[in-house]
């Protein structure tokens, strides 16, 4: 387990690199450096990130990557999945891509909770999330 000195020097680094990265044209990764930079009202719960893109297997990014894990630095912890869905667009095939996307993320969050609280065990808690750019202000938990 991670102890409290770890969690914020982790917290530190993380912070520093999203308000350093603010000419990212990616629009999925501008709206992890809002969700980061905004944490504190966001997710007010959870005080610091500890981890970015993690991977759900050690050494298997094909399973795939959870995008932030938060923690409250005493055995409470947050994953969260980021989905930028692009709301500008129209058309049958964008609104039924836009849907997909919701739903996605919603299972992602919850595959990457479960995946987490396996790997830390019982004697932790850990809830899911997702924030999209359908709703900026707020974190959806699963």
């Amino acid at each position: 387990m991670i102890d409290k000195a770890d969690i914020e020097h982790r917290d530190r680094v993380l912070r520093a690199y999203f308000e350093g990265r603010d000419w990212d044209g990616n629009n999925e990764h501008a709206l992890k450096r809002k969700l980061v930079m905004n944490s504190p009202e966001l997710l007010p719960d959870y005080a610091f990130i500890i981890d970015d893109e993690w991977e759900a297997e050690q050494n298997r990014g094909e399973q795939g990557k959870g995008d932030l894990i938060f923690t409250n630095g005493e055995g409470c912890f947050a994953v969260v999945e980021v989905k930028w869905i692009d709301l500008e667009r129209t058309g049958k095939q964008v609104r039924t891509r836009r849907n997909e996307k919701r739903q996605n993320v919603t299972a992602q969050a919850e595959r990457y909770r479960n995946v987490l609280a396996t790997k830390l065990g019982s004697n932790f808690h850990v809830e899911g999330y997702y924030f999209t750019s359908d709703d900026e202000t707020q974190v959806f938990k699963i």
